[in-house]
C-alpha cells in the first residue's frame, strides 16, 4: 500500500464504500506501505507474505501458482463474492484464483500495457500477456482509467473494445482542499525563485531526467533573457533516487534541485508551487493532474498518447510539450514565468473540471453500481 494513484483509489473504496451495502476485506501480497495506516479498522487485512516465507527450493512459477491456492482458499474461508483488482501483478493471481473458488471479479487495467507491462516484465513477457488475457478476458466486469487506455489494452491483448468500461480516477475533493490549505512545513520557499514541483514515483517511465535537464537549461539560459530563477521539489521515492541525485549534482543543481520523498500531505506543498510539472514518458490516468488542477496550479506535461497526452489534448486546461525533449521542456518553463496569463487564466476553468467529471461520489457511486450489478448475476 505505497503512496501510488492506485492504491490511493484503492483506499478511497475501502473508507467510503457503503458498509450497508458492502462488507470488505483487503488481500495484500505485503501488509507494507505508506497507505497501509489509513485502512479502516473494519477491513480485515490479509497478506501473503504475512502467512507464508520464502521456499527453500524455489522453481518457476512455484510461489505464483502457490499465491494462487493461497488467495483461493482465502476467498472460500471469507466467502468472498467479488474481488476487485487494479494492478496488473495481482491481476495475474486474482483471475486464475477467482475461476478456482468461483468468486465474480472486477478487474481494472490502470496504464497502457503496450509501455507498462513490457517495461516491467522482461522475463517470460510472452506468457504473462497471455495469462492476463485470459485473466481480463475472464472477468465479470473490466474497467479502464480512460478511453486510450481502453483502446491500448483491446489491441494489447486483443480483447473486444466493447468488453470495457471507462472509470474515470476520482479526486478527494475535501480531503485535498483541507490539507492543502495547512501550513507547509518542509524548508522554507525561496521567496526569490519561482517553485516547481514534480510528484510521483522515481522510476524510468515517470521521465524525471529529462524534467532535470530541462530545468538546469533553463538555468543556464535565465540569465540571459531575465527568466527568475527556480527551485525543483521532487516528491515521492524509487529506485532512480540516487541516480537523479547525482544528475542533479552533475548539472550544478544541487542547491536548486529537492528531494522530498513521499510526504503524507504533498498538497500543502503542491499548493504553493507555481508549476506542476509531468515529464512521464506514459500515464494511464495520473491522480496528480487532477489534484494540481483542483489546487489551481498551472500544468506541463509531455504529450503521452494516454493520461495527461489524452486529458488536455481535449480539454486544453494545461500545456503540453513532446515526451523526453528537453528544450522544448525549458522553453515551455520559460513561458510560463515570462507569460504568466496565459497560464493563470485557465486555473478556475480546470478546478471546475475537476469538480464536474472526476468527483469522489460520482465514482463511489459507478463502483457500487458495478460490484452490486456482478454480484446480481
Amino acid at each position: 500500500m505505497e503512496g501510488g494513484g492506485s492504491e490511493k483509489q484503492l483506499l478511497y473504496l475501502l473508507q467510503k464504500l457503503d458498509r450497508s451495502r458492502f462488507s470488505l476485506s483487503l488481500y495484500l501480497f505485503y501488509a507494507s506501505g505508506s497507505l497501509l495506516s489509513e485502512v479502516p479498522d473494519d477491513v480485515p487485512i490479509t497478506a501473503y507474505w504475512t502467512d507464508n516465507q520464502p521456499p527453500r527450493w524455489n522453481w518457476p512459477g512455484r510461489i505464483h501458482r502457490h499465491q494462487i491456492r493461497h488467495l483461493a482458499n482465502t476467498l472460500a474461508e471469507q466467502k468472498i463474492d467479488v474481488v476487485y483488482d487494479r494492478l496488473f501483478h495481482m491481476t495475474m493471481v486474482t483471475g486464475p484464483a477467482t475461476k478456482r473458488a468461483r468468486v465474480r471479479r472486477v478487474s481494472t487495467i490502470v496504464s497502457p500495457p503496450e509501455f507498462d507491462v513490457v517495461r516491467s516484465e522482461k522475463r517470460w513477457l510472452r506468457w504473462k500477456k497471455e495469462s492476463l488475457r485470459r485473466s481480463y478476458l475472464n472477468a465479470d466486469a473490466l474497467l479502464a482509467v480512460g478511453s486510450g487506455t481502453a483502446d491500448s489494452a483491446s489491441e494489447f491483448y486483443g480483447i473486444p473494445r466493447d468488453r470495457f468500461q471507462v472509470a474515470s480516477s476520482p479526486v478527494d475533493v475535501e480531503r485535498i482542499d483541507r490539507d492543502s490549505s495547512l501550513a507547509w512545513e518542509g524548508m522554507p520557499l525561496r521567496s526569490d525563485r519561482k517553485q516547481i514541483v514534480a510528484i510521483g514515483r522515481l522510476s524510468d517511465e515517470k521521465g524525471h531526467r529529462f524534467l532535470i535537464q530541462a530545468v538546469a537549461q533553463y538555468q543556464r539560459e535565465a540569465s540571459s533573457d531575465s527568466a527568475p530563477p527556480v527551485d525543483l521539489h521532487l516528491v515521492g521515492d524509487g529506485v532512480l533516487r540516487r541516480e537523479l541525485q547525482s544528475l542533479a549534482e552533475s548539472l550544478g543543481l544541487g542547491d536548486s534541485v529537492f528531494f522530498h520523498g513521499h510526504l503524507s500531505n504533498p498538497f500543502s506543498l503542491l499548493k504553493r508551487c507555481d508549476l506542476m510539472v509531468l515529464p512521464s514518458l506514459y500515464e494511464g490516468m495520473p491522480n496528480v493532474l487532477l489534484e494540481a488542477m483542483l489546487c489551481r496550479v498551472p500544468i506541463l506535461a509531455t504529450n503521452t498518447e494516454q493520461g495527461a497526452g489524452e486529458l488536455l489534448r481535449k480539454h486544453p486546461l494545461g500545456s503540453l510539450v513532446a515526451k523526453g525533449n528537453t528544450s522544448e521542456m525549458a522553453n515551455a518553463i520559460r513561458h510560463r514565468f515570462q507569460h504568466p496569463s496565459d497560464w493563470l487564466e485557465r486555473l478556475d476553468t480546470a478546478r471546475t473540471y475537476v469538480f464536474n467529471n472526476h468527483s469522489m461520489e460520482k465514482w463511489i457511486s459507478q463502483m457500487s453500481l458495478i460490484f452490486e450489478k456482478v454480484c446480481s448475476h
